[in-house]
């Protein structure tokens, strides 16, 4: 392994185990917002799959788009990953499809300031 880097260790959706190395930063972060937990010094493990992890957001914030205060089904990241924004809980909210769309990747500010009221 380079130096560095931690080994991140999860399942698929569809039960699969996959492994992948990652930066120690992100690593960290991770494990910060209980995204993930330390299996050793080298290795951490991912807590959600793909499908739980989408599943977990959508309850948490009640299926209520963080814009628009509308219905939401999908998630959106706050900073976009294009920015360097990564899928951890703090980083992803719910949000409309509308809403989703239309941020695409630009800054929270930005958006927000075009966002007028919910979709329906």
């Amino acid at each position: 392994m380079r130096s560095g880097m931690v080994r991140m260790r999860g399942k698929s959706d569809k039960g699969r185990r996959w492994q992948q190395e990652i930066e120690l930063e992100l690593a960290r972060l991770l494990v910060q917002e209980h995204a993930a937990v330390i299996v050793n010094r080298h290795t951490i493990r991912r807590l959600f799959t793909n499908r739980e992890f989408k599943h977990f957001i959508l309850e948490r914030d009640h299926y209520t788009c963080h814009f628009c205060g509308g219905y939401g089904d999908t998630i959106d990241h706050l900073l976009p990953r294009a920015k360097g924004g990564h899928t951890t809980p703090l980083n992803c909210v719910c949000a409309c499809n509308a809403c989703n769309q239309s941020k695409a990747d630009r800054d929270l500010e930005d958006f927000m300031s075009s966002v007028v009221a919910p979709h329906k």
